[in-house]
């Protein structure tokens, strides 16, 4: 998967590839392998050459995304060149409900709200796996879960509507 970065305000590009919890990234034009795992919800240890990461992605209630590492905050935003698009989990169309989407390939691992439910601004609506990581799509303002699309364990694609919030 091809991405395009904004790290602290500076752009950079990554590819990378996963297979049993081996990630090889191509980050800048370097090659890279590191080993992922994941042992607790939201928390990542990361193995690039012999070196340990601990890795948090947090959300801020502004909408920008940090990764926490070892203790340091960075700034980063994701956009996949092929979708032309930026990986924040939802869409809206103005003021009509929100499209909750898959920012990767993956597999529905949780469902954490079922339609008509209430749901805080940047909650937990459900939970896509990819590539080892836990990926939190998050709803982008308070209101009611209208529809939940995918169920646990389906897989599903980049952009695919998982929910909709209104």
């Amino acid at each position: 998967m091809k991405l395009e970065l904004i790290i602290e305000g500076e752009p950079a590009q990554a590819e990378f590839t996963s297979a049993n919890g081996i990630v090889q990234l191509r980050y800048n034009g370097q090659m890279h392998e590191a080993w992922v795992s994941e042992p607790e919800p939201g928390m990542f240890l990361v193995i690039i050459n012999g070196r340990v990461y601990r890795c948090a992605l947090e959300r801020l209630s502004s909408g920008e995304t940090q990764v926490v590492v070892n203790s340091r905050r960075v700034s980063i935003a994701v956009s996949d060149r092929k979708h032309f698009r930026q990986y924040t989990g939802a869409t809206t169309g103005g003021g009509g409900p929100a499209a909750l989407s898959s920012p990767m390939p993956g597999k529905v691992v949780r469902i954490l709200l079922k339609p008509g439910d209430q749901v805080a601004a940047h909650q937990g609506v459900l939970v896509v796996e990819a590539m080892k990581m836990q990926n939190e799509i998050q709803s982008p303002r308070a209101g009611k879960v209208l529809e939940i699309n995918v169920s646990e364990g389906q897989t599903v694609n980049a952009g695919q509507t998982l929910a909709r919030v209104e």
